[in-house]
């Protein structure tokens, strides 16, 4: 059993209540005053305080709220030498832990002060364990070493009896121990204190102990112990009375000592002591699992920043998923910059089918939900090249386990897929019909397919695999290629052109060859026999010719015979009785249809012949109306008019464009079988082209001859032309970019509708 101390106030002395006592093991210390029993609680440390009443310098009352002003939990028993009801409740409203009335016997005093004592020592223990749960419920929640120590230090600071606490950082290199953080009164005296674990100085202080014994350890009274020497002035100075240093361990490890200071003598017993050697571990642990987390922490981020996959960290936002973060490689990959993604939508760096799969079909939302699958997803780099990857994304957690967004890794699927391209290239080699063959940097060959072998005439590929490539070309082919060829090659630039090889035989032929550089230096070479192309080209030279022969003759010769004729029937009319008038002006019709069509059929060979010719920019406006009033004024019997205006924009054209419209407002007449001929031009723009429409009244086109109408030779219903005037104007508008097409016109008719693209 513990010793009770005791201290006895009042006129009748320490013998006199001792005598009381004497059963109860106190150790007892007496003061006759009240004055002189405050000087002894601020000097050193009781269980419980006994009092009489009245004393010389006060009354009970008074006595007991100065002992509380100072000392809220001591246990105070008050037993007045002349007591009564009025001083009992009042004794009870001020605190009083006990009260014995004055003819109380010795038993019951002695009862009251060692039930107070030990009320007493239960509450403070009480108010221990409550500091350490209070810690580890705190210390759960500590992300960083500096939370801990704030967290801990005032804790222990709004628990009584504690005043001060502070925490020194131990650094087993040179056993030093220095002051981290603190909490409690005037905490600048830390500046103060020199403290050292390394055994050199014969009074350690309980810090220095702790360190080496690695359990608690206590300084009693801080007054009259040896060790307190170099401090002591400065922890009196502040109501210090004594003191304990407690190990943080965690294993083997110790991270620091923690010092705690009471503001009375004797203040932590063994209950006490294991109690705080517990926070110690519990405060040990937390820093081993904030130290575990940060190195966690930063092996993550070095694998985060390393990793040879891209990885974004996505956060859940108001529009979708967007980018928090992501590694070095991410953006690279992506030719951004980490700040110009850094809260960028994720979707920004999809292409569209890609975002529609993030968004629209819930690929973010099985992410969250850790539902996601590994699955392929094409992202978009900042110049606008796609970028293949395999995506695995899992929900990723705040510190509370919170889902807040998503870890993304994107395996870059360029290399594999261009590897597995290779290798679907190697057999397409095979089976090419092209001569394939891979030369190495110094010009011989390392490889060529089967097709190689049989256009120069070998049996086997293998006669080219070790030979240069000039075992296939002439003198002055080789030549050219060292003048003019390789040079490029070697570059690294492709080249592409015409050249004649030289086959087993000794035979030359002509060939298209492609050469293309590798990145080792070496390149692939790809050859194919254009000798039929070139056989067919000089047999459409040849037809060329004759066209541009043919079209001569039909352009003057035939044209101007039928005008002659033409000219001369119509003179005739003055000679040409009523009886031969019709058959005359039936030979006068013919010929000028006769004209027209060779008019057409020159235009039909003029574009022909020009089938590379480029177009130019050919303003709308003037050659559509002078085309409208030319054929207005050719046939006078019909109605040709314009709604509205014909806009003032530019198309790709040519010369022949003027034909196109010609063609076909001639043929909305010449066709028209209705008893007023109507043909209505209408002109519009919608985007970034203009529609041009010309509608008639005639008898219309069946749908299932739409589509043929425009080909080459196709006459119209009871036509007796030709059909080349609308296969002209569809050779043109493709020629210009367009589209044309016919549609029905209401109620009676139909629309031919030419699309054309405008520049600028």
């Amino acid at each position: 059993m513990s010793i009770r101390r005791v201290l006895y106030v009042g006129a009748e002395g320490r013998e006199g209540v001792a005598g009381r006592l004497a059963d109860a093991d106190v150790e007892g210390r007496t003061a006759a005053t009240a004055a002189e029993a405050l000087d002894r609680l601020a000097a050193t440390s009781v269980d419980c305080v006994v009092a009489s009443s009245p004393l010389p310098d006060a009354d009970g009352i008074d006595f007991l709220e100065r002992v509380r002003s100072g000392h809220p939990h001591l246990p105070f028993v008050l037993a007045p030498t002349d007591g009564s009801e009025g001083l009992a409740s009042a004794a009870i409203g001020a605190g009083v832990t006990d009260y014995v009335a004055a003819d109380g016997d010795r038993e019951r005093l002695a009862e009251a002060v060692v039930n107070a004592i030990e009320s007493g020592r239960e509450r403070r223990t009480e108010r221990v364990a409550d500091l350490v749960r209070t810690s580890q419920s705190a210390l759960v929640r500590a992300r960083t070493v500096e939370d801990i120590d704030e967290k801990v230090c005032t804790a222990i600071d709004d628990t009584e009896p504690y005043a001060f606490a502070w925490i020194g950082a131990y650094d087993g290199t040179d056993g030093q121990v220095t002051p981290r953080s603190s909490a409690g009164v005037e905490v600048d005296c830390l500046e103060t204190i020199d403290l050292t674990a390394d055994g050199s100085r014969t009074n350690r202080g309980p810090a220095e102990r702790a360190v080496e014994s690695r359990s608690v350890e206590t300084v009693r009274d801080v007054s009259t112990t040896p060790e307190s020497e170099p401090w002591r002035d400065a922890v009196l100075e502040r109501s210090y009375r004594s003191s304990a240093a407690v190990p943080l361990l965690h294993g083997d490890r110790l991270h620091g000592v923690l010092n705690v200071y009471a503001d009375r003598t004797a203040a932590f017993d063994a209950g006490e002591r294991a109690l705080l050697s517990d926070l110690g571990e519990t405060i040990g642990h937390a820093y081993h699992r904030v130290r575990m987390q940060e190195l966690y922490d930063s092996q993550y981020r070095q694998l985060f920043e390393e990793a040879p996959v891209m990885v974004a960290l996505t956060r859940d936002g108001d529009d979708g998923p967007a980018i928090e973060d992501c590694n070095r490689r991410f953006a690279a990959k992506l030719e951004w910059t980490r700040d110009d993604l850094r809260g960028r939508p994720l979707a920004d760096v999809y292409t569209d089918e890609a975002s529609r799969k993030l968004i629209d079909e819930d690929g973010y939302e099985r992410a969250l939900a850790g539902e996601f699958v590994t699955t392929e997803r094409t992202l978009r780099t900042r110049g606008g090249d796609r970028l293949e990857t395999l995506l695995q994304a899992t929900p990723r957690r705040n510190t509370d386990g919170d889902v807040v967004g998503t870890n993304a890794l994107f395996v870059d699927l360029t290399e594999r897929k261009r590897a597995a391209e290779v290798l679907d290239q190697a057999e397409a080699m095979e089976a090419s019909i092209d001569g394939i063959g891979i030369i190495d940097e110094t010009g011989v060959f390392v490889y060529a397919n089967r097709a190689h072998a049989d256009i120069y005439g070998y049996e086997d590929a293998d006669a080219f695999v070790g030979s240069s490539w000039r075992m296939l070309y002439d003198a002055d082919e080789i030549e050219r290629f060292d003048d003019e060829v390789m040079p490029a090659v070697r570059a690294g630039e492709e080249w592409r052109g015409e050249a004649t090889g030289v086959r087993a035989d000794g035979s030359t032929f002509p060939q298209d060859l492609s050469l293309t550089p590798l990145s080792d230096g070496g390149y692939v070479c790809v050859v194919r026999d254009i000798t039929e192309r070139k056989q067919y080209e000089r047999r459409l030279e040849g037809q060329r010719d004759n066209l541009e022969i043919l079209n001569q003759v039909v352009r003057h010769d035939i044209r101007n015979d039928l005008q002659v004729v033409v000219g001369y029937a119509t003179i005739l009319r003055e000679f040409v009785d009523d009886e031969g008038g019709d058959h005359l002006e039936q030979l006068i019709a013919s010929g000028r249809d006769a004209v027209e069509i060779t008019k057409t059929a020159a235009d039909v060979a003029e574009v022909m012949l020009s089938a590379t010719a480029e177009t130019k920019p050919v303003g709308l406006r003037y050659v559509l109306t002078d085309r409208i009033d030319e054929v207005g004024a050719a046939h006078a019997d019909a109605i040709l008019t314009t709604e509205g205006t014909v806009p003032d924009v530019t198309v790709p054209a040519d010369d022949m464009l003027g034909s196109a419209f010609k063609n076909l407002l001639t043929n909305a007449i010449v066709h028209n079988d209705g008893p007023v001929k109507r043909v209505t031009v209408s002109v519009a723009v919608a985007d970034d082209a203009v529609v041009v429409r010309v509608a008639d009244n005639g008898p219309g086109i069946p749908d299932t001859r739409k589509d043929a109408i425009f080909e080459d030779g196709e006459k119209g219903l009871d036509s007796e032309g030709t059909g080349l005037g609308l296969y002209l104007v569809e050779t043109l508008v493709d020629r210009y970019g367009g589209d044309v097409w016919v549609e029905d016109n209401e109620p009676s008719g139909a629309v031919f509708v030419v699309e054309l693209p405008i520049v600028d």
